[in-house]
């Protein structure tokens, strides 16, 4: 089933310039590692869903198997203090398969949990062990025990720059832009795939490592688009092009410049080179509140400049 993660973003938080994950339960700045950012995704699910976040363990280390020591990703504890609800993540990526099943029923002989979870912040699969027979049923969705009426996530501005889309700089005329145009890129119900990608480098200095809506425009072309905040609260636009599976042009649009009606605003990086111009003379970014709109004359933008 869906994760119950989905449309979570994990929150970040800069330190010496350099991109972090920020767990707010520890209130602790992290590596941005593939499965710490479904651990605090789930993690924040779960909150939102009606666990209280000091009844769950993070990285609790319960034992060796063998010369390896065990370490679970979240344990969370009823209101006894009693393990409830042990859960295995997964890197996004990664596929959930019988070996992570394993791993978890392994971890559970040390932690005695009525429930199991085992997620890549896709895909859950959820478990109870029968008190009787100590047998492990697959359940067809969620526990009961969540609460059910927080299926229904919006996030304000303040959230939006918390996980890294927005950023502090940002003018009215700007984030009144961001706050129509965000909910349509992050918290869509349709097909739309979202991916964290990373790239070991940028043809700026800009951190494009982030969570990007990916759009298929054509047969082999692809956009990956996302906006992002920089290190000292800018606002940035990105829209990648994946032709024939290979990464062939960045635009990057400083949306805080394009806002305050400025020329230069907006620099396309490709094998041909740098070429910076005014996007407002291409189009009208801030009539731009859905997606499929504003890809469409990106798109173009990309075929006049780089194909």
């Amino acid at each position: 089933m869906a994760s119950i993660a989905k449309h979570i973003y994990p929150r970040i938080i800069w330190r010496d310039r350099e991109k972090k994950l920020w767990n707010p339960i520890h209130k602790k700045a992290l590596k941005n590692l593939p499965e710490e950012r479904v651990r605090l995704r789930i993690m924040e699910a779960l909150i939102k869903a009606g666990w209280s976040k000091h009844r769950i363990s993070t990285e609790e280390s319960i034992g060796k198997l063998g010369d390896t020591s065990m370490r679970t990703d979240l344990i969370c504890y009823s209101q006894q203090f009693e393990p409830k609800l042990l859960v295995e993540c997964k890197a996004e990526y990664i596929s959930i398969s019988a070996k992570t099943a394993e791993q978890v029923a392994q971890y559970n002989q040390k932690v005695g949990a009525p429930y199991l979870l085992m997620t890549n912040g896709i895909s859950d699969f959820w478990y109870a062990i029968d008190k009787t027979s100590g047998k492990v049923k697959k359940l067809n969705g969620h526990p009961d025990f969540l609460d059910e009426k927080q299926k229904q996530l919006a996030y304000d501005f303040d959230d939006w720059k918390q996980r890294g889309f927005a950023g502090k700089k940002a003018s009215p005329e700007l984030r009144l832009w961001l706050e129509k145009i965000l909910p349509n890129i992050w918290l869509s119900n349709n097909d739309a795939k979202v991916q964290f990608l990373t790239f070991s480098n940028s043809p700026s200095d800009l951190d494009l490592n982030h969570y990007y809506r990916i759009v298929q425009t054509l047969e082999n072309r692809r956009l990956a688009l996302t906006t992002l905040n920089t290190a000292f609260g800018g606002n940035r636009l990105v829209i990648i092009l994946n032709k024939e599976n290979e990464n062939r042009a960045v635009l990057e649009v400083n949306l805080d410049v394009l806002f305050a009606d400025k020329k230069g605003n907006s620099s396309v990086y490709s094998r041909q080179g740098i070429k910076t111009f005014d996007l407002s003379n291409y189009m009208d970014l801030e009539s731009k509140t859905k997606v499929d709109d504003m890809v469409k004359e990106i798109d173009q933008l990309f075929i006049e400049h780089v194909d």
